[in-house]
């Protein structure tokens, strides 16, 4: 059709510090998908707090974000959250290792109306945030199943 503009492509953001152990597991998540988007998906890196992931973000329909978080479940263990009209759940269920935490993201961007209509939270629960490079063994041992989670998250938005 003549004059329309296809939909932006879905964002997967990886978030994350990348000399802080575990802490760097979103952006090995967006690193490993980078070469799997294939025109299909955009992947960007957000390094430090989420600040940024409101610039990110805006206009998308379909974002996933990959952080890790603390919730007192094993280290490794992978979380997704789909967000819709609800926010991330309170207390240890999801809690971002960041300044400024991805919840407090996700209120800001509400508030200020620069949401995507479908944003997921795929969570890796944090070992060792310690300042150093590299994943703890658990958490490296998760890294494929935060890739598939993030796979299958696009997948469902894009099934009809």
């Amino acid at each position: 059709m003549v004059g329309t503009t296809p939909a932006p492509r879905a964002l997967v953001i990886g978030l994350g510090a990348e000399h802080r152990g575990d802490d760097r597991i979103g952006l090995d998540v967006a690193r490993a998908l980078r070469p799997r988007a294939r025109g299909e998906f955009d992947v960007a890196e957000a390094p430090g707090d989420a600040s940024g992931l409101l610039d990110l973000w805006v206009g998308r329909e379909t974002v996933v974000v990959v952080d890790a978080v603390r919730s007192g479940s094993p280290p490794g263990t992978v979380r997704r959250v789909e967000l819709g009209s609800s926010d991330l759940p309170e207390g240890p269920a999801i809690t971002s290792t960041h300044g400024l935490s991805l919840r407090e993201a996700v209120a800001l961007g509400r508030a200020v109306g620069r949401m995507p209509r479908h944003l997921t939270v795929v969570g890796v629960e944090a070992d060792d945030l310690g300042l150093r490079d590299g994943l703890s063994v658990p958490v490296a041992r998760a890294l494929g199943v935060a890739v598939q989670a993030v796979l299958l998250a696009l997948a469902d938005r894009a099934s009809p």
